[in-house]
């Protein structure tokens, strides 16, 4: 069984044509034919069955014969220091993806190393995952924005920065709120200096741990998805 994305269909959809990658795949690598019954997402919990109308190279036609809400996680955005190897990045997006999560900031902070990303191959990456795992909530990815500004865009958060230093913190799985939106710092190599822990503080933020090993940026990223998952 395969799973296929759309943005562009809704409950409202009767019909749609499909070009492109998505397109060429059911065709040349799948090789569906006109009848068949498969399954697609618009990224927004959304499930439909959809029937294969016309299959052309070009553009294909399907109709969609039902469609399910189906539940996501609660929320959990992800605000992560661009890393300097891009593949690490890139790991830690599509292990998230898998796992779950709601939202992901790339964060320019004093140790980042690297101030960009490649948002349209990064996307790709999502949606790869997406349909991978079986996911039907497609992740916001937010263009980089700098630390300081970030720690000042969110209130009415459960707001929580992980960190190696010697503070006083507890464990992340032990700050989730449940019946909250959820926000997770997760600092570059290096970890965040000792003024951007200062201002995130001031700014409402908590201190977590993630436990004693000292882990990669990217490593600490899906495991704090896979710690929200567990609960």
């Amino acid at each position: 069984m395969e799973l296929f994305y759309n943005k562009d269909i809704d409950k409202k959809t009767v019909e749609f044509q499909l070009d492109g990658i998505e397109n060429n795949h059911i065709i040349k690598v799948l090789r569906k034919k006109e009848g068949d019954v498969i399954t697609f997402t618009n990224g927004k919990n959304l499930k439909f069955k959809v029937k294969i109308i016309k299959l052309s190279r070009k553009s294909s036609l399907f109709k969609i014969l039902s469609s399910e809400v189906v539940e996501s996680n609660k929320h959990l955005h992800v605000a992560i220091s661009i890393l300097k190897s891009s593949s690490r990045f890139e790991i830690f997006l599509e292990k998230a993806v898998e796992i779950g999560l709601s939202e992901i900031t790339p964060i320019i902070s004093e140790r980042t190393l690297k101030k960009n990303i490649k948002i349209e191959r990064c996307n790709k990456i999502i949606i790869s995952a997406l349909k991978q795992s079986f996911k039907y909530n497609l992740p916001k990815l937010n263009k980089p924005v700098k630390f300081k500004d970030f720690i000042k865009l969110n209130t009415g958060h459960n707001k929580l920065i992980a960190t190696c230093e010697n503070l006083k913190k507890k464990s992340l799985a032990e700050s989730f709120h449940i019946s909250k939106n959820n926000i997770v710092l997760i600092g570059p190599e290096g970890d965040f200096s000792k003024n951007e822990l200062k201002d995130a503080q001031i700014n409402g933020f908590k201190f977590v741990t993630l436990g004693n090993t000292r882990l990669r940026a990217e490593t600490a990223g899906i495991m704090t998805c896979a710690t929200f998952s567990m609960i």
